[in-house]
């Protein structure tokens, strides 16, 4: 190997190490009950930014911010059946995310 990919190597690993560090203090750091964090967020209308929307979300909870340990909650404001469909399906599996409508949203914040 030239001097180049060995330049290349040690700094992909080099990374490779300062994330797993990250993850290591993260997971020491975390707190052991949310205190009733919440992170609400309102689901888009349109299908095609609703999946989007649905992806980005899951994708932080899962490895970007999900040490926050805080519940997330999709606001449903009048979802269309196609819209409730992808939720469901991409929701399938997925914890410490809730979704529900403007009207049930302070009895699920008072059961917490």
């Amino acid at each position: 190997m030239n001097t180049f990919g060995w330049i290349i190597f040690c700094l992909l690993a080099s990374a490779g190490v300062v994330q797993a560090a990250w993850w290591i203090i993260c997971g020491i750091c975390r707190p052991a009950e949310s205190g009733g964090v919440y992170q609400i967020i309102k689901l888009q209308r349109d299908p095609e930014q609703l999946e989007a929307q649905l992806r980005y979300e899951l994708l932080l909870q899962r490895w970007g911010a999900g040490w926050r340990s805080c519940a997330t909650i999709l606001l449903d404001t009048g979802l269309e059946e196609e819209a409730r469909d992808i939720c469901r399906n991409l929701l399938t599996g997925a914890s410490g995310v809730v979704v529900c409508s403007l009207d049930e949203l302070p009895d699920l914040i008072k059961s917490k």
